[in-house]
């Protein structure tokens, strides 16, 4: 045999052989076909009847089963996002109330503040006021008092000096006519009490001081009664009546025996 022969067998072997397998895999699968022969008329009309007086509950197919779990899912995860929103506006709502109440506990807190700081200087700016014109009133008071003062001063020594003057008067009108008894020794003193009236008249005299002797002492009382009205006394009622009530209704003077010869 010829070498380009050989291949060109093998070519049309294998042909015959592909032919003769398929013949033989339709012969098969015909003869597969032709063993299912249906089911019997008489089978299918019965089956129809008992279907039709209890009918069969078809089962839920599982795609079903999965959409209904997906839709359940779907409204629980809907449900929990309204439930979430509704929960976030109810903490903003809170939150907006709390932001207002903060706002309005500062505001009066500050006006607080302000009203506080407003009275205090209203009392600080009273204090000073007050403290001014505690200041100027004493300032005045001084003044006044100083002037009153100096006034009673001047007053004073021109009372005195009226005192004095009108007690050397009385004493002097007494003692020219007082006339002292052999018993008196020099160095003896009498302190007696005048009360006056306005007309200078004596309306009583008492010895407050004896001097041991009881007619030295005598002896001063009635040259008292001898003069009786001193019209020195009653010149000073007349014009300075206070100093008169103050200085001269009550006159004390001493009568001491001083020139005798022993």
């Amino acid at each position: 045999m010829k070498t380009g022969a050989y291949p060109l067998a093998i070519v049309i072997s294998l042909l015959l052989h592909g032919t003769l397998i398929a013949v033989i895999a339709y012969g098969w699968e015909a003869s597969r076909r032709t063993e299912h022969k249906p089911m019997p008329q008489f089978v299918q009309a019965r089956l129809v009847t008992v279907e039709a007086v209890t009918p069969k509950k078809k089962l839920p197919k599982k795609v079903d089963k999965i959409q209904q779990r997906a839709q359940r899912e779907a409204q629980q995860r809907q449900q929990a996002e309204i439930e979430r929103k509704r929960r976030a506006a109810l903490e903003r709502k809170k939150k907006r109330a709390a932001e207002r109440k903060r706002q309005a506990r500062i505001e009066a807190e500050r006006k607080a503040r302000e009203e506080k700081a407003r009275q205090e200087k209203e009392r600080k700016e009273r204090e000073e006021k007050e403290r001014k014109e505690r200041l100027e009133k004493a300032r005045q008071s001084s003044f006044d008092e100083a002037l009153q003062e100096e006034e009673e001063l001047l007053e004073a020594n021109e009372g005195e000096q009226a005192v004095m003057s009108v007690a050397q008067a009385i004493q002097l009108r007494i003692e020219s006519v007082w006339s002292r008894p052999p018993s008196a020794r020099n160095g003896m003193r009498t302190l007696v009490q005048i009360n006056f009236v306005p007309t200078g008249r004596v309306v009583a005299a008492n010895i407050l001081e004896g001097s041991g002797n009881a007619a030295l002492d005598r002896s001063v009382l009635t040259a008292i009664r001898k003069v009786e009205v001193f019209p020195e006394v009653a010149e000073l009622a007349r014009e300075e009546p206070v100093v008169f009530e103050r200085e001269v209704r009550k006159t004390m003077l001493n009568f001491i025996v001083e020139d005798l010869r022993q």
